[in-house]
């Protein structure tokens, strides 16, 4: 691999839900493994739940240990009910509105139902602890080279990244997918973190917006585009397949089983295959010389991804009992709660849960340190 002179260093924090408790164990763990007084990711990206957490960490960059720490303790109390509404008055209604709307009397002008969930608290929680305006004081102190938030436009059938950055960083626009220079908001954090059925969908400007993870097809490019040469992704997925089940206990998958593959799918799948991209291209470029390699528009990203040694949903199955009961009864009567547990991984929002995941994304990364200081201080690891 050609050394790049002077690397930047980018953070992509891809989505998972309430996952994304296993990216702050990891980031607790990469401020400790290399301490810094100021944010040491110039580019930091995320999409969904990702997004969130990104954008805190922009706004803390100018004190990046300290930002850490809060983010930590912000994960490891949250519960549901800052997320979404688990009364049981809401919960009662959005699982009525559900069944209602394939019965006869959806045809009375029964309005749909537009998510399976309210998140309206999330807004109030993103309100409360995230800064937004110290993003642009982070940039203009020099300790932030730009915060990338994608979401996806239902109306316009693209993804976008809105980013708050340098104002060197142009915008973009390639096949279903676009860079949009803004400053950012709470709408754009809910918008990028609004899954699909889940949670509504959240207007930005004149369109509509769902999750980042749903058309982000190139899930490294906004880090790319934002000037990252080195790039850390922290998934929210284990690198194991499934065992094959014996034919006959093989079931027909529930509801639940085929939303969760399907998140599991928008999250994870095109991570994986970026990643691979990426790499394969590094491959291919460390073969030209010199010469070749300048005439290309084609330039090495180092990628190195961070990923859970367990499966998530074995630990949300230990912790089932702490989502709220009024959640479980909805999953349970719409064939949403148990078998594979992919759905309850992403949903459950409560202490025990995300300070388990929180651990082991920082053992795991802890278990990576050599390689990752080297990658961080920018020479080569040597791994065996």
């Amino acid at each position: 691999m050609k050394n790049i002179a002077t690397p930047t260093l980018g953070l992509v924090l891809p989505g998972g839900g309430a996952r994304g408790a296993y990216q702050v164990g990891a980031i607790k763990a990469l401020a400790e493994l290399k301490p810094f007084d100021r944010n040491p990711f110039p580019v930091i990206t995320g999409s969904s739940v990702g997004a969130i957490s990104a954008a805190f960490l922009a706004a803390n960059a100018a004190r990046f240990n300290e930002g850490v720490a809060k983010l930590v303790d912000l994960w490891q109390n949250l519960h549901c009910s800052d997320i979404y509404r688990t009364d049981f008055v809401s919960v009662s209604l959005k699982g009525l509105h559900w069944i209602l709307s394939l019965t006869p009397l959806a045809s009375l002008g029964l309005p749909n139902p537009r998510s399976l969930l309210d998140n309206s608290p999330l807004r109030q929680f993103l309100i409360d602890h995230t800064e937004f305006d110290r993003i642009a004081e982070a940039v203009s102190a020099g300790a932030l080279k730009a915060l990338c938030v994608t979401a996806s436009s239902y109306d316009r059938g693209r993804a976008v990244t809105f980013f708050e950055g340098e104002p060197q960083i142009k915008e973009w626009s390639r096949s279903r997918r676009a860079g949009v220079a803004t400053r950012l908001t709470v709408d754009h954090l809910l918008a990028s973190s609004a899954l699909p059925f889940v949670f509504p969908a959240q207007r930005v400007g004149p369109e509509h917006y769902g999750d980042g993870s749903l058309r982000q097809t190139s899930p490294l490019s906004p880090a790319i585009h934002a000037g990252a040469s080195k790039i850390i992704v922290i998934t929210t997925r284990d690198r194991n397949l499934d065992p094959p089940t014996a034919e006959h206990e093989v079931q027909y998958p529930t509801l639940g089983a085929i939303s969760g593959s399907m998140l599991d799918i928008i999250f994870m799948d095109n991570v994986d295959a970026d990643i691979e991209r990426a790499q394969r291209i590094d491959h291919t470029l460390s073969l030209v010389s010199e010469p070749q390699l300048r005439e290309t528009s084609l330039r090495e990203i180092d990628v190195i991804a961070l990923d859970p040694s367990e499966d998530v949903r074995d630990i949300a199955q230990r912790h089932a009992a702490e989502m709220p009961w009024t959640v479980r009864m909805l999953l349970r009567r719409l064939g949403m709660w148990g078998q594979d547990w992919r759905l309850p991984s992403y949903l459950m929002f409560e202490p025990g849960y995300c300070r388990a995941l929180i651990e082991l994304g920082y053992r795991d990364t802890l278990a990576r340190s050599e390689e990752l200081i080297a990658f961080m201080g920018g020479r080569q690891a040597a791994v065996g």
